[in-house]
């Protein structure tokens, strides 16, 4: 009955200690699944960041095509119209029409 008690005591020695070491790895497991979701949220967070920047950008670049579309059509009828510094400049002293006399040249 001693050796029964001797294997007894040493399996249940055993058992304790592979309870101790599941203990303290179940325990790393919660630390480290604590840090990977605070992980994610910050990827996450930065993700989002990213696409609203993204969004930004690709909206600024439109708005600048718009406005240059814009400024050169409106240059253009500024130019076509003769308005604004594209005032079409009229000769003085000059009249138009028939010039009296004959051009004199070679014959």
């Amino acid at each position: 009955m001693a050796a029964y008690e001797q294997d007894l005591d040493m399996k249940t020695t055993e058992v304790q200690e592979i309870k101790t070491l599941k203990a303290a790895g179940l325990q790393r497991y919660n630390e480290l699944t604590t840090k990977y979701k605070e992980y994610e949220d910050v990827v996450v967070e930065h993700r989002a960041m990213k696409e609203k920047q993204r969004i930004k950008t690709e909206q600024d670049e439109r708005e600048r095509k718009a406005a240059t579309k814009l400024q050169a059509w409106w240059k253009g009828m500024m130019v076509r119209k003769g308005f604004g510094p594209y005032k079409k400049e009229t000769k003085k002293g000059k009249k138009k029409g028939k010039k009296k006399g004959k051009k004199k040249g070679k014959k």
